[in-house]
């Protein structure tokens, strides 16, 4: 369905520009970040715990490398990272353990392609909880979970009976984690070193994922694509490593079986029919306000 929906929006293009918005062999960039991110909380873990660095240090460096670690499982949610489906999917389980750990990544996928089928529908995109800003934005940003799972319990249907399953076996997985943890004597480490970080990450998942490539919005994904999500054009030196590249998003919902690290490449390769279409633009550094 993605690589047909993909096909329907390229405009007529010599092959390399197709190859571009497949999926690759192996995508090694994000193999890399991985590695990096796995490595980023390994290493901050052991200097916590070794007393090299305060435990709220782990806490806030764990976190941010798990917000990056979500480019990873994002991807592979889209069949992104490799067309050998079981190395796909290992990245995607893998990350999932500590960006939602308590979400199978299977359930957070079926969530985010309604996210792709619903953009901006304020019933049915369970991410619109993320668009509004006021003074329970923070609280709405920390606990993107919560949200997550109350559009899972109201919206999912006939889905419910499928995922429901999984679902508690995986919170009893961690149950049993965290309850070991404590019972060793170590449960203020988990809490601040694996559970704490997914608040931040949380965060920042929904600050870059959601509420700047959607907020505002122009459109119904189902309405015109091109005005559901937007661009962040300008300073992409540095915006589009922090973000992840995600200040293009635009080109991820118009092609999602890219992989992250082509977007500004893939919007270049065929600029002038990407504006052609009246894509929606943003501030730079806004939230919440389109371009003049």
């Amino acid at each position: 369905m993605a690589n047909q929906q993909t096909q329907a929006r390229v405009p007529p293009a010599d092959a390399h520009f197709r190859e571009m918005t497949r999926a690759p062999g192996f995508a090694w960039p994000t193999a890399i970040l991985f590695v990096a991110s796995m490595a980023g909380i390994a290493t901050s873990s052991y200097f916590a715990l070794a007393g090299r660095i305060p435990l709220w240090a782990g806490t806030i460096l764990n976190g941010l490398s798990i917000y990056f670690l979500f480019s990873v499982v994002h991807d592979s949610s889209h069949g992104a990272i490799s067309r050998n489906k079981w190395l796909n999917e290992a990245f995607g389980h893998i990350g999932m353990l500590f960006f939602g750990p308590l979400a199978p990544f299977n359930l957070a996928r079926w969530i985010h392609m309604q996210h792709h089928r619903f953009t901006n529908d304020h019933v049915k995109d369970p991410d619109a909880f993320g668009h509004k800003i006021d003074l329970l934005t923070p609280l709405r940003w920390l606990n993107f979970d919560y949200f997550y799972t109350r559009f899972f319990l109201e919206q999912a249907g006939p889905m419910r009976q499928k995922f429901m399953g999984r679902l508690i076996v995986q919170i009893l997985f961690v149950l049993a984690v965290a309850s070991a943890c404590t019972y060793a004597g170590h449960g203020l480490e988990m809490l601040m070193l694996w559970l704490l970080p997914t608040r931040i990450s949380s965060a920042l998942f929904v600050a870059v994922f959601i509420c700047m490539p959607h907020a505002p919005f122009k459109a119904t994904s189902q309405q015109d694509e091109y005005q559901a999500s937007n661009i962040r054009a300008g300073w992409e030196w540095l915006l589009t490593p922090l973000m992840a590249y995600q200040n293009y998003h635009l080109v991820h919902h118009l092609y999602p079986t890219a992989p992250f690290y082509r977007m500004l490449k893939i919007w270049n390769a065929r600029r002038e029919y990407h504006l052609s279409k009246r894509p929606f633009f943003v501030r730079t550094f806004s939230i919440g306000r389109a371009a003049a």
